[in-house]
């Protein structure tokens, strides 16, 4: 029991043990210090500079009364705060004297550099007071230089044409050596061509909006989604009347150019849609008549107009139509307004120089044959609309009210495609069997009827003032040639057989020696015709020409532009030389 005790209760200690043990240590500010240690002078001077008198410091808050201002009593008091102060520090030296600022005056607690001059103290002596809020404003006013500012500019010596990547810089080709403030300009206005300031980066520019709803359109369609359709707003993109109003235009070429066979001389320019990509595969392409303007469009819903130079092509403007996907969009004859429709009752139709827009939707009469306006064509002499409709119609409409005019019914089964002639006189209409049919626009009946020779399953036709070539869904293309007849109908000049997958499209060269084929049903499936000769270029599109799927071509007015887009959204865009 004793042994448990003494376990438990604390332990008693002699006299020798205690003083065997470490003794017991004080917290102090400079750590663990024994108590029997004293401070030196240097540490005492050193811990009443950082820390101040504590005891003093206290004992001057009681006895401490505020003074009232002109009083002789705060004078005294600050004497004895002095007095005090100077009794209670024992860490002072003797000798050494204690600074105060109490019976100093304002002006002399104040000192000014560099006023040796005797001008500057004549000026610094009158009342001239300068407050922190005059500096203030004018270091605002006046601001730091930007960062990307350097005085050693002017110093510099850049020789533009010592390496290639300079040389561009150069606005003459005798130019060479600048200092650095106008090499630092032109990169700067380089880089602003490659790269044009943003949209949201602009301020913004009062933009129209139009209703397209009314109660007409409510009523003229009884499906739904054309019903919804009707509630949304159609926005109108700004104008280009700085674009139209300019004198740029395509290359004139005074004399047509004969176009030898065999090698095609062509180059890649960079994407027209580089600036602002395709959301989806395009569906059309367009070129201005005039202007190197290039329109496309697809079921992102949205329009695009491209300033194609063949270096940038910035984005000229856009046209958002949220309630069709565009099937088929291009210029008018007269180059100011932009026709584009979808699988709709309607479509639209884009004044340029105003930004307005204008639904189509009434054919009176006719619903039953006109039930989508996805697929239309302009006349070249820009006063018809050509839509292919159901039932073996095509309906024409007037292109400046888009009112009925007439219509031609065809047999044989559903129109495949049709083509104006250059004077807009004349539709050549083909069906699905091989059959094709002329009208004409004027007298509004069928002059003409033949059969295409060996042709079956015609997708899609392209014609100029002598040729005419019919697409099939084999691949082939049967070229005729229609200032010759033979038995009432044109001679067929020749067969192109280089692709084996369905024609999509087909192009022809504003003067007609080329023929474009197309068909997006399989990878890089387009090739280049010769038409004089009635052959095929070889050299021209090679293994890395990165065509993909074609769905769209189209040439420009001078044809020494080609656009090709694909179903990636990409427009690959080339310059044929032969007409540049």
């Amino acid at each position: 029991m004793a042994t448990q005790l003494s376990r438990s209760a604390p332990s008693r200690v002699s006299g020798s043990a205690l003083s065997r043990s470490p003794p017991k240590k004080q917290r102090h500010l400079f750590g663990d210090r024994p108590r029997e240690d004293k401070k030196d002078e240097i540490e005492l001077a050193l811990e009443h500079a950082v820390f101040g008198d504590l005891a003093g410091f206290e004992d001057g808050l009681k006895d401490a009364s505020v003074p009232e201002f002109g009083s002789d009593d705060g004078d005294d008091d600050a004497d004895a705060e002095s007095d005090d102060f100077e009794d209670e520090s024992d860490q002072t030296k003797a000798g050494d004297s204690v600074t105060t600022f109490a019976n100093v005056n304002n002006d002399d607690l104040f000192v000014v550099d560099g006023l040796s001059d005797p001008t500057i103290d004549a000026i610094v002596s009158q009342d001239v007071t300068i407050t922190t809020t005059a500096i203030g404003k004018q270091k605002k006013d006046r601001g730091p230089p930007p960062a990307w500012v350097d005085s050693d500019d002017e110093r510099l010596s850049i020789s533009l044409a010592s390496s290639d990547r300079l040389r561009k810089l150069r606005a003459t080709e005798d130019d060479d050596v600048v200092d650095g403030l106008e090499y630092s300009s032109r990169l700067r206005s380089q880089f602003q061509r490659l790269y044009p300031t943003p949209e949201w980066a602009t301020p913004a520019v009062k933009r129209k909006s139009r209703d397209v709803d009314s109660d007409e359109d409510a009523t003229s369609s009884g499906d739904d989604v054309e019903a919804e359709d009707d509630k949304e707003r159609a926005l109108s993109a700004d104008p280009l009347r700085k674009i139209l109003q300019s004198t740029a235009r395509y290359t004139d070429n005074a004399k047509t150019k004969l176009l030898a066979p065999g090698l095609l001389d062509i180059a890649r320019l960079r994407d027209a849609n580089q600036q602002a990509p395709s959301q989806a595969a395009i569906q059309t392409l367009s070129f201005h008549p005039s202007i190197p303007l290039l329109l496309s469009a697809g079921y992102d819903r949205t329009l695009r107009i491209y300033n194609v130079d063949g270096k940038v092509n910035p984005l000229a403007t856009s046209l958002h139509i949220r309630a069709s996907p565009v099937q088929t969009a291009e210029f008018h004859p007269d180059g100011r307004r932009v026709f584009a429709g979808g699988r709709r009752r309607y479509f639209y139709v884009w004044d340029l120089e105003s930004g307005n827009i204008d639904k189509i939707s009434r054919m009176y009469g006719h619903e039953q044959s006109q039930r989508s306006m996805e697929r239309f064509k302009l006349s070249p002499c820009g006063r018809f609309i050509g839509l292919v409709g159901s039932g073996g119609w095509v309906n024409l409409l007037d292109a400046n009210n888009g009112q009925w005019i007439s219509g031609a019914k065809i047999e044989g089964g559903a129109v495949a495609d049709f083509v104006w002639s250059s004077d807009g006189g004349r539709i050549t209409i083909a069906n699905s069997v091989g059959e094709i049919w002329e009208w004409s626009t004027s007298e509004r009946r069928f002059i003409s009827r033949w059969a295409d020779f060996g042709g079956v399953g015609i997708t899609t036709l392209a014609a100029t003032d002598k040729w005419l070539a019919l697409g099939s869904q084999s691949g082939i293309v049967n070229v005729y040639d229609t200032a010759k007849k033979e038995d009432d109908q044109p001679k067929l000049a020749f067969s192109l057989d280089q692709l084996v997958t369905s024609i999509s499209g087909l192009s022809f060269s504003h003067d007609g020696q080329m023929l474009g084929m197309a068909s997006r049903a399989k990878k890089d499936a387009f090739r280049f015709a010769h038409l004089p000769s009635g052959t095929v270029f070889k050299n021209w599109p090679t293994s890395g020409t990165p065509l993909g799927k074609v769905t769209a071509t189209a040439f420009s007015a001078g044809s020494e532009m080609f656009a090709s887009g694909n179903e990636a959204g990409k427009i690959r865009l080339f310059k044929l030389n032969h007409y540049a």
